[in-house]
């Protein structure tokens, strides 16, 4: 079962990741993790030509397909449980075409780069208001991805997390399963949320095995 925890910049999703895979731990729920964006070790091409090309955007691009690849290539799927940080969802809303008739070789094009990425089994989307959103991103200290984080982003990326789970299955995703789930809540009635779906799903799984 990989499931994996998708939204916007500013929703909360790190800090949501950080405290389920805390109660995951101390309920004795074992599991691995996927995190697709993550930067690769930094012996590699990729990361060390970074700082030379940051500002290229086909560079970066490719950069984020290498590390979406090499991440799962060292992720054992087979396993019972893994948890993601992000997934290829984050990859086609990031450059989502603005024709519709373009979405469908859109979506080809991002599976035929990220060939070893497989789809989630379920997609947990973490809702946000892009107000409320605007207003935790200005609390922030951290410099980094300010153009994603720029409101014309923001509800670009927003829109099309929306038009994808409204298309998943003419896109081809008849078993892609998915859950809004209200960001704006208690952090603490968050993980509860989100670690009851988790241990739902996880149960459903195992009585179909």
């Amino acid at each position: 079962m990989y499931i994996a925890i998708e939204g916007t910049k500013g929703v909360g999703k790190s800090t949501l990741l950080e405290q389920l895979k805390l109660k995951l731990v101390q309920d004795g729920i074992g599991f691995s993790t996927f995190s697709p964006t993550k930067a690769m070790p930094t012996h590699i091409w990729w990361e060390q030509a970074y700082q030379q090309y940051a500002n290229d955007d086909g560079f970066i691009s490719d950069l984020y397909t290498a590390r979406a690849n090499y991440h799962a290539q060292h992720t054992n799927f087979s396993s019972s449980f893994i948890l993601g940080d992000r997934s290829m969802l984050t990859s086609f809303v990031t450059r989502w075409p603005d024709q519709p008739t373009e979405i469908q070789k859109y979506i080809h094009h991002v599976q035929k780069k990220e060939h070893c990425v497989p789809i989630p089994d379920f997609v947990i989307y973490l809702d946000l208001p892009i107000e409320v959103t605007l207003h935790r991103l200005a609390n922030r200290k951290r410099q980094y991805g300010l153009y994603d984080e720029q409101i014309e982003r923001l509800i670009q990326a927003k829109f099309a997390y929306e038009q994808f789970f409204k298309l998943k299955n003419e896109l081809g995703f008849e078993n892609l399963s998915y859950q809004y789930v209200d960001a704006e809540q208690s952090p603490e009635d968050l993980v509860l949320e989100i670690y009851t779906l988790v241990q739902t799903k996880l149960d459903k799984s195992m009585i179909l095995q």
